[in-house]
């Protein structure tokens, strides 16, 4: 007998083998949707984030990250106070960001992966599951003459209210 978690389909366990003649189906609820759903049912948001492993960032509308919990912080290497409120390209230090006109306002910015689909959540509602992106950082404190890295991860995205909860996997750096 095969169980799944009834909110996300993910095989849970397989405690009891199939025979030959049934393959039963049995539903539960996987540790992180239980999580998801008691969030939704009062627990205060930053303790929620604090709770996620993967690196989890809460960006608003305008793309300003409103909070980010542990495990973002150290992978952007930046306290919680070096985050708040500043937009999503700048937190992430990306290149194109430094440009004069700014995070969200240079004609790379209509491509960038991150955005469109933080966007595509909040206007839809629409979760997004590992997701591609990639983006040039700056490394404007590096001394080997390099300006800049590309990074290579996966994003998910899920609509929070008014907000949207980014999560970041499997980084890559090239």
């Amino acid at each position: 007998m095969e169980k799944i978690c009834a909110w996300c389909g993910k095989l849970l366990d397989e405690s009891v083998p199939a025979s030959e003649h049934q393959n039963w189906v049995t539903h539960g609820i996987c540790p992180d949707c239980a999580f998801h759903l008691k969030a939704q049912i009062g627990i205060p948001l930053p303790d929620y984030l604090e709770g996620l492993d993967l690196p989890v960032l809460l960006v608003d509308g305008d793309g300003r990250v409103r909070s980010a919990n542990q495990p973002a912080r150290q992978l952007l290497k930046k306290p919680l106070p070096a985050i708040e409120g500043r937009l999503g390209g700048d937190v992430f230090e990306c290149v194109h960001a430094r440009l004069p006109e700014g995070c969200g306002h240079t004609i790379h910015c209509s491509g960038c992966t991150i955005r469109r689909t933080v966007t595509e959540t909040l206007n839809t509602g629409q979760p997004r599951q590992r997701v591609p992106a990639t983006l040039d950082q700056s490394l404007s404190d590096d001394t080997s003459g390099k300006v800049s890295q590309r990074i290579r991860f996966l994003i998910s995205t899920q609509k929070i209210g008014e907000l949207v909860l980014l999560s970041v996997e499997d980084v890559s750096r090239a």
